[in-house]
């Protein structure tokens, strides 16, 4: 995982450098069109130089858009979405929630024992592969679901509090968590 974040990291920096080289390159000319004045009378309006606060800035169409394309990258680098593996139980009964304490005190925090009450226990479709869901993203379940699982506060590896949903009460292990760009709004 620890790979992963740091090629993709390195892959920004790459982008971003040779942002900064093209910015660069594209200075120069606009640089070298200003030594050649008393060839021509005026610069097209494309290739002036725009001032801000005292600084020169070249003011050219790809600087726009390597500008542009950098402020893209830098957004979704910052927004992109968590995601999550996990597993749970759902039961639908009226009493669904005294039976979810009573199963996580008798599984403690064991993946095994959990996978085995899942295919015993669960209702839901997902329990006959030991309740697993896979790999998901923030949003992509119910509201009170997608809550306990990208809270921060609880921990991978334990089982969580049941949780109630439209579907029943869930019993939630939390196996993965990507929380590198992790936005949570409370």
């Amino acid at each position: 995982m620890a790979a992963n974040i740091k090629t993709s990291a390195c892959r920004k920096s790459n982008l971003l450098l040779i942002f900064l080289l093209l910015n660069e390159i594209f200075q120069t000319y606009a640089s070298d069109t200003q030594g050649r004045t008393e060839r021509e009378l005026e610069r097209p309006y494309l290739v002036r130089n725009f001032e801000l606060f005292g600084i020169n800035f070249p003011f050219t169409p790809i600087t726009v858009i390597i500008f542009l394309v950098s402020i893209l990258i830098l957004y979704r680098g910052f927004t992109k979405q968590s995601t999550v593996t996990a597993s749970h139980i759902l039961i639908d009964a009226p009493d669904g929630k005294e039976k979810m304490l009573k199963f996580k005190k008798e599984i403690g925090n064991d993946p095994d024992k959990f996978a085995q009450y899942a295919k015993n226990f669960s209702s839901c479709p997902s329990g006959k592969s030991g309740g697993s869901l896979g790999k998901f993203k923030q949003g992509s379940m119910v509201p009170s679901f997608d809550s306990a699982v990208f809270n921060p506060k609880n921990k991978v590896g334990v089982l969580l509090e049941p949780v109630q949903s439209q579907f029943g009460w869930h019993l939630i292990l939390i196996k993965d968590r990507d929380e590198q760009r992790q936005f949570i709004v409370q």
